[in-house]
């Protein structure tokens, strides 16, 4: 798991900074914040086709030769964040993200669960180099800013993903079980599918596109971009620190009941945001996002209904739809919709999911 983690935690870190410096200097860019929403989105909405073609390619060529190409283009990417014009190539530079992002995710998790006694394990492995990695990039790219421009940080980070490239070309392969080549569809969701579709749309989404905008009106002792690259960072300080801890648990006792804990945690943490409690809320809700990512990939495998990388596929491209919704969302409703009502709403829908697709036994 070294190689795969390390690639996917190099190449992730221009798309990571990108969520706290665009909102806050779209100017630079030159964008509206409306469009800032589609550019957040666009990747996720790419990845809604891209998870199911991708996971047959990687049934081809095997995902080593699919993490050796995603990271090459997620490079190609990150150097667009710096070198685009226009809107047009910033989208252009978001699409093939989505792409390159699809293959790298489910590449890694192949490896991953490719053990499922140590899923948890092998999966949590993952989150500590992305954790690391993205909690690097947020810090101290937000910190360069004002030394090399909103634009000029994302060179830097173009260059840590080129490393990730050549160490791309360092994998083993992975032998793989028989899985049958199956078409793109979005098939009627199940449980574990609504909940990731709710996920993506609140937490990934409305959550995560506002979370800068949230901050902006608080009195800090830090420019609001570092304040912002802080405390998303902390979410991943925090996959690793629990992710070890959270897949070994995983591994023994299943995830469904940390998943209900951590569920509870997000709702109480969205309930402080509606209260205007905003710092002790988007807190609680980043700490505890970042469990889900090490847990959520152990239910898949435990729950899976077809082969390894499909069953991965469907719920991730579940997820990147709810994910895609919520930034075009949020860009339309938080200026219009009162904070108390937006998070309100959100934490009850939360709740109510939460008990309906993790909680119930029948």
């Amino acid at each position: 798991m070294t190689i795969p983690a390390l690639v996917i935690g190099l190449t992730m870190m221009g798309d990571t900074l990108l969520y706290a410096v665009l909102p806050l200097y779209a100017a630079d860019f030159g964008v509206s914040l409306f469009v800032v929403g589609i550019l957040l989105s666009l990747n996720r909405w790419v990845r809604l086709v891209a998870n199911s073609v991708v996971a047959e390619v990687g049934r081809r060529i095997n995902p080593r030769g699919l993490m050796r190409v995603a990271a090459t283009t997620a490079t190609i990417s990150t150097l667009g964040y710096v070198l685009a014009p226009d809107e047009a190539s910033l989208m252009a530079a978001r699409v093939l993200w989505g792409l390159s992002y699809a293959a790298l995710n489910l590449a890694m998790l192949a490896y991953a669960v490719a053990d499922r006694a140590n899923a948890g394990k092998r999966v949590g492995a993952g989150r500590i180099s992305i954790g690391f990695f993205q909690g690097a990039a947020l810090i101290g790219g937000t910190l360069l800013v004002a030394s090399m421009g909103p634009r000029g940080v994302f060179l830097l980070m173009a260059a840590c993903s080129a490393i990730g490239a050549a160490l791309a070309f360092l994998l083993p392969p992975l032998e793989m079980g028989e899985e049958k080549s199956q078409p793109f569809r979005l098939p009627v969701p199940g449980r574990l599918e609504i909940w990731g579709f709710a996920l993506g749309l609140i937490v990934d989404g409305i959550f995560l596109i506002t979370l800068s905008l949230l901050l902006a009106d608080q009195t800090l002792p830090v420019a609001t971009v570092v304040a912002t690259g802080i405390l998303l960072a902390t979410r991943w300080g925090m996959e690793v620190v629990t992710a070890p801890i959270g897949g070994a648990l995983a591994d023994r006792f299943g995830a469904t009941t940390l998943c209900l804990v951590s569920g509870g945690a997000l709702v109480i943490g969205l309930g402080f945001v509606a209260a205007r409690h905003d710092l002790i809320g988007a807190v609680l809700v980043v700490v505890t996002r970042g469990l889900f990512n090490t847990l959520l990939p152990v239910m898949v495998a435990e729950r899976a209904r077809g082969g390894m990388l499909s069953s991965q596929a469907t719920y991730a491209t579940w997820r990147d739809f709810g994910a895609a919704v919520g930034p075009v969302v949020a860009g339309a409703a938080f200026a219009s919709i009162a904070q108390p009502v937006l998070y309100g709403t959100s934490a009850a829908v939360l709740a109510i999911l939460l008990w309906w697709c993790l909680g119930r036994r029948d």
